[in-house]
């Protein structure tokens, strides 16, 4: 039987969740693999969103500064469309902020089917997502426990991309609904 040395020895991951949106800097402790800021709804947003029916995501490769502008075009005119593009631009200020760029990839869409509904980890650094209808991404906690993010949920999903993390990346997967969702990811360029 071979010793470990204590290098070797890793403590399990943990997840942060909270109302303040101070926890997603938590991102950056160690032995921490997602974080997740639980928002309430905007209802304007909410109602917005019902009325979208993308048939292919809106993919894009946009800046924090003109992200609005980048996108705007291709939602439709209704009620709450300011609204949704104003969030959008804080997630992407928010995390361009946090991960030290420039350019970030933005996929906006609406679902009717799992995505991923097998649990996997994913080989990048970190993943913004924000489910504004439906049922919202769900991981696996330290102990094994399947938790679901609340819709408007900002929650970042450190993969095994960021140095040192290779080993502990969050599991996580699209929840096995049916139900129309509008999701929003983010990855950093």
């Amino acid at each position: 039987m071979t010793a470990l040395a204590f290098t070797d020895f890793r403590p399990p991951s943990r997840q942060l969740r909270s109302d303040d949106a101070d926890v997603l800097t938590g991102i950056f402790t160690d032995d921490v693999n997602l974080a997740s800021w639980q928002r309430q709804q905007d209802a304007a947003i909410a109602q917005y969103c019902r009325t979208l029916n993308f048939t292919m995501p809106l993919k894009r490769i946009v800046s924090a500064d003109s992200v609005q502008q980048d996108i705007g075009f291709a939602l439709p005119d209704a009620s709450g469309k300011a609204a949704l593009l104003a969030d959008i631009a804080l997630q992407c200020q928010m995390f361009a902020c946090l991960m030290d760029c420039q350019q970030l990839g933005l996929r906006l869409e609406t679902l009717s089917k799992p995505m991923c509904p097998k649990f996997h980890t994913d080989h990048l650094v970190c993943r913004l997502v924000c489910t504004y209808m439906g049922p919202a991404t769900e991981w696996l906690d330290s102990a094994g426990n399947t938790v679901q993010a609340m819709p408007f949920a900002v929650t970042l999903l450190k993969g095994s991309g960021w140095e040192g993390n290779e080993q502990q990346a969050i599991v996580h997967r699209s929840p096995a609904t049916t139900l129309p969702r509008v999701l929003l990811t983010l990855d950093p360029m």
